[in-house]
């Protein structure tokens, strides 16, 4: 890997794991009253298109970082609906 590869992954890692802090803090206190049910559905879309594309252009990394991005807001969407 190149550096700019490895500035790629960091960035994604980063944006795959930006939901567990919100992940953890709705399991701690049991409420997702906050959290918009919107702003999650729109994210998860678009991630399921985003992963779409990552398998078509076939970097695997890329498709990595996409499916843990858009696992953990279906992770946090679906809490949003049993903790509302």
């Amino acid at each position: 890997m190149n550096g700019y590869q490895w500035l790629g992954l960091l960035g994604g890692l980063l944006v795959a794991f930006g939901f567990v802090p919100q992940i953890v803090k709705v399991l701690r206190t049991r409420s997702s009253h906050d959290l918009s049910l919107v702003m999650l559905l729109v994210i998860f879309v678009g991630g399921l298109f985003y992963t779409t594309y990552a398998f078509l252009v076939g970097d695997p990394v890329f498709i990595t970082i996409n499916l843990l991005a858009t696992g953990n807001t279906l992770l946090l969407l679906i809490l949003k609906l049993i903790y509302r």
